[in-house]
């Protein structure tokens, strides 16, 4: 079995039944794949929708109610709410015999088998993870994790939480669970969860290829990461045949109606889901500075780039 985790509330289930629908379509063996939501308040109704997401291929979910009592009083700014942390929780709320996981974000598309990841050799690290270009190479990121987490990201590797591969049982042996915690307690992070676990993880956690994180600056193909002939190798290539589509950041496929070349990937796979039905666009409260043009004229000129290799 392939265990896959989830953490949603309310407001993102319809984007957890997306997420799966996207996982469950690019699977040989769809019985294989083991759900685990963390429930951070999902109305009864949605919770049939995302089992009959599961069902509908005979692949199985549990739900796995969240409390977050330990997580009262962390950190959280913009879209961020307190169940991003669940994730640091996961060898505590999971069985035992859960040894091994796939974290993943809702807010992404997946494009390839989990399978490949599953099989992925951690070389003896408790994490896989696919490094954040987007922060790693942005001159004042750099200058602010260097203060908050004293170390040079861009020298020493930072990764993006948004999917993550993990050995729980070395979790489990190494407390590493309550360890972030501690560090979640004494820190207001920028960037929350994600800063913790690369501060506690520092040189102790695999690197995966581009193609299995491939956040906005990655997919398109910003200038700041081509300057770097390292990274733009990197990204060009994970671009050719990328394995996950994130969307992390802002500006979310669902605020916008269908946009061919921006989130055309989300529609197609909403409507494998009981939630095609759902009244759309579905913009947030604070759409200032949101365009889904503007992500489109991205994805045409990272195209173009594209080309040119």
């Amino acid at each position: 079995m392939i265990n896959i985790v989830l953490s949603t509330d309310d407001n993102y289930a319809q984007h957890a039944a997306v997420a799966m629908a996207s996982i469950l379509k690019h699977t040989s063996c769809p019985q294989d794949m083991r759900f685990f939501i963390l429930d951070s308040g999902i109305s009864e109704p949605k919770q049939k929708k995302l089992e009959q997401t599961a069902e509908a291929v005979h692949a199985t979910l549990t739900f796995v109610p969240m409390k977050a009592i330990k997580l009262e009083g962390a950190f959280v700014s913009g879209h961020l709410s307190v169940a991003a942390y669940n994730r640091l929780l996961l060898a505590e709320l999971l069985p035992i015999t859960i040894t091994r996981v796939i974290y993943l974000d809702v807010d992404l598309i997946v494009l390839d088998d989990l399978a490949k990841m599953w099989q992925t050799n951690l070389s003896g690290k408790p994490l896989g993870a696919v490094l954040d270009l987007g922060l790693m190479t942005s001159v004042r990121t750099q200058k602010q994790k260097q203060e908050s987490l004293d170390f040079d990201i861009l020298q020493e590797g930072y990764f993006n939480s948004g999917v993550l591969l993990m050995d729980l049982g070395q979790w489990r042996e190494a407390g590493y669970g309550e360890a972030l915690l501690k560090l979640i307690a004494a820190n207001s992070y920028r960037h929350h969860d994600q800063d913790a676990l690369n501060k506690l993880f520092l040189h102790n956690w695999q690197v995966l290829p581009l193609r299995w994180n491939m956040i906005p600056p990655v997919s398109y193909l910003f200038a700041k990461i081509l300057k770097s002939k390292k990274y733009r190798v990197m990204a060009i290539e994970a671009n050719k045949n990328p394995a996950i589509i994130h969307f992390a950041g802002r500006t979310k496929p669902w605020e916008f109606p269908l946009t061919k070349g921006y989130n055309d990937l989300y529609y197609e796979y909403l409507a494998l889901t009981p939630f095609a039905e759902a009244k759309m666009p579905q913009p947030s409260k604070d759409m200032k500075g949101k365009s889904a043009w503007r992500q489109q004229m991205r994805g045409k000129l990272a195209q173009l780039v594209l080309k040119r290799f």
